[in-house]
């Protein structure tokens, strides 16, 4: 099939209590095959100033400026920072945790400093490659540093994330090990082991809640702890990129 995505209800079961998470949402999902991780960032800048441009030369643009009247399409490139560099900036900058000590390799950025960082670099960030045990079992190691995966998180000033994607691992046997290293049975993904077991192409991850636009008015966040699928077979569909 290529290049494919897939829009769908999706329903969270764990308790949440930030307001940037919905128990209730559309989920947009696309797969992009045969691809590299800059590429995938490449596809995630594509998206976003794509979907933009469309919009703001549409008669739907005075309603985007409406809620944000300073709104402008960001350019490309989007900056790239890697989770160690983003740690490192807070230090810099004096943006620690809330008992006033610095954030540490392996701890999750919350959205307050996160937005703080963001806002104040002030543009569209490409977040890289987190720490394995901050990410879900099928997120693909970095070959140059198995600690950290191939990960990303899209921020942008004024709003925070509002895309992650990942890549993902396509080798059975290191599926597997994710599965035990997490204390997951399995059992209940035989066809997500399946399509690894019987061939498939090294798959790359992209992944919003409420549509590529959701950064002109309020924001939700990316959830990663879930392996979904579409609800509805007519959902699925090619991508044009």
């Amino acid at each position: 099939l290529g290049n494919v995505y897939c829009i769908a209800q999706s329903y969270r079961a764990e308790s949440s209590h930030t307001r940037r998470h919905l128990s209730e949402y559309t989920h947009i999902e696309g797969e992009l095959p045969f691809i590299t991780f800059e590429q995938l960032l490449e596809a995630l800048e594509d998206l976003i100033c794509d979907t933009a441009q469309r919009i703001m030369a549409s008669k739907h643009a005075q309603m985007v400026l409406d809620i944000n009247p300073g709104f402008k399409v960001p350019s490309r490139p989007f900056k790239r920072m890697d989770y160690r560099d983003a740690l490192e900036f807070c230090r810099e900058h004096d943006i620690t945790k809330e008992d006033g000590t610095f954030f540490e390799f392996g701890d999750d950025i919350p959205e307050a400093p996160e937005r703080k960082m963001t806002d104040m670099i002030g543009e569209p960030i490409l977040l890289c490659r987190f720490p394995k045990k901050m990410k879900s079992f099928y997120m693909q190691p970095d070959l140059a540093d198995p600690v950290v995966t191939e990960s990303v998180d899209l921020l942008l000033p004024n709003v925070g994330e509002i895309i992650g994607g990942s890549m993902r691992i396509y080798d059975e046997e290191e599926l597997m090990a994710g599965f035990k290293r997490e204390g997951i049975s399995p059992d209940n993904y035989y066809w997500y082991v399946d399509q690894r077991k019987y061939g498939t192409t090294p798959p790359r991850w992209l992944r919003s809640r409420v549509g590529a636009v959701s950064y002109v008015g309020p924001s939700v966040r990316q959830h990663q702890g879930d392996v979904s699928v579409p609800q509805n077979r007519r959902q699925v569909q090619t991508l044009g990129c």
